[in-house]
């Protein structure tokens, strides 16, 4: 039941975060993530494109394909090897879902679109103030994504960054103290 609430809680810090002026991301194939920071925790909502995760963006049609996506999602279940942050933060998940749009089940399945890879985390921190970046070891796992359009919402204050691969760390402590 402490999973339900978390996950609601995200659903509505995820909206806020959305509530914001924001502009649109340059690439259309870059995912998208967005994070919001708050006192003693924060939430990670993301949106890949599945080509971009696994290299085809069509239905699994095949053993390979389908383990290529239960791969994924076991790799996207673990944020915090995706999305590292400092020891000192002494953060853990507590919550992620993680989906795959257009993977319907049988013939009538809603598949408009590309398909893509959904994920919200709820993670938990002790010291929130040792949270200083944030580094993608995600550009590593998946290594079709090269970069990520980043809405960060902390203390009211909401940016946009973009994250590549040849540049994977997010520093937060310029998000944290910004006013």
């Amino acid at each position: 039941m402490k999973g339900l609430s978390a996950s609601i809680g995200l659903c509505a810090m995820a909206a806020q975060v959305w509530a914001g002026d924001q502009v649109p991301a340059q690439g259309a194939a870059a995912g998208m993530l967005d994070i919001a920071f708050l006192e003693t925790q924060f939430s990670v909502s993301l949106a890949v494109p599945s080509e971009d995760i696994l290299g085809f963006d069509h239905r699994a049609a095949d053993d390979t394909d389908r383990s290529a996506v239960a791969d994924a999602i076991s790799s996207l279940s673990k944020p915090l090897t995706l999305f590292v942050v400092p020891e000192q933060a002494g953060c853990a998940t507590a919550s992620a879902n993680v989906s795959l749009t257009g993977e319907g089940l049988g013939s009538e399945a809603d598949t408009e679109g590309a398909p893509e890879f959904l994920a919200e985390y709820l993670i938990q921190c002790s010291d929130m103030a040792a949270l200083d970046r944030i580094e993608f070891a995600y550009f590593e796992r998946f290594d079709h994504v090269s970069a990520l359009d980043i809405t960060a919402s902390s203390q009211g204050v909401t940016r946009r960054i973009h994250v590549t691969s040849q540049s994977p760390v997010l520093d937060v402590s310029a998000l944290q103290s910004a006013d």
